[in-house]
């Protein structure tokens, strides 16, 4: 009788602070990179805060806002 012997898989698993930290910086890439104003309507009002807040950021990111 053959003897069979269970592989058990390698933990490759992602912390999840690191998935906390990827998200972070989508987030903060959405943000810079394609708001538009998007948050800034919701949060305070028709003023576009974020846009200008992070305008230099999309030149030099090479994205354009105009």
């Amino acid at each position: 009788m053959a003897t069979t012997t269970r592989v058990r898989p390698v933990d490759v698993g992602v912390p999840v602070w690191a998935w906390l930290v990827l998200a972070a910086a989508l987030l903060m890439l959405w943000a810079v990179a394609f708001d538009g104003g998007v948050i800034s309507e919701r949060v305070g009002g028709s003023s576009m805060f974020l846009h200008e807040l992070f305008h230099d950021g999309r030149h030099l990111l090479g994205v354009p806002c105009h």
